[in-house]
């Protein structure tokens, strides 16, 4: 799936993590049944993440079930420092949208008591 001009689908997605401050942009570009990431970020963790990851993984790899073998929670699992992080999930849902197997739709946490 690629648009009239030749370009790759992309979404960017934006992740603020709350505590650490370390917001996260997550650009995931589909093309040619692949999709790769980019990160722009100053965490020092999640930079290490992309060196981590395929150059290139189909949508279904990004989207594989169960958690313990899909090869995004694995790459974040040898670099993240903090198991609460939201940017292994942000990762997937970028995919999924970037592919589009899924909706362009908000996801947030938030505590009420």
């Amino acid at each position: 799936m690629t648009v009239e001009n030749g370009e790759p689908d992309k979404v960017c997605l934006s992740v603020d993590p709350g505590v650490c401050r370390f917001k996260t942009k997550i650009i995931a570009m589909y093309e040619d049944g692949s999709i790769r990431f980019d990160f722009e970020t100053d965490c020092p963790y999640v930079k290490k993440v992309k060196e981590q990851l395929s150059e290139e993984m189909s949508p279904f790899d990004a989207l594989r079930m169960p958690f313990s073998a899909n090869p995004v929670y694995e790459a974040c699992g040898k670099v993240l420092a903090h198991s609460a992080c939201p940017i292994p999930s942000a990762i997937i849902k970028s995919a999924e949208a970037a592919s589009g197997l899924g909706l362009k739709r908000s996801v947030r946490f938030e505590f009420e008591c």
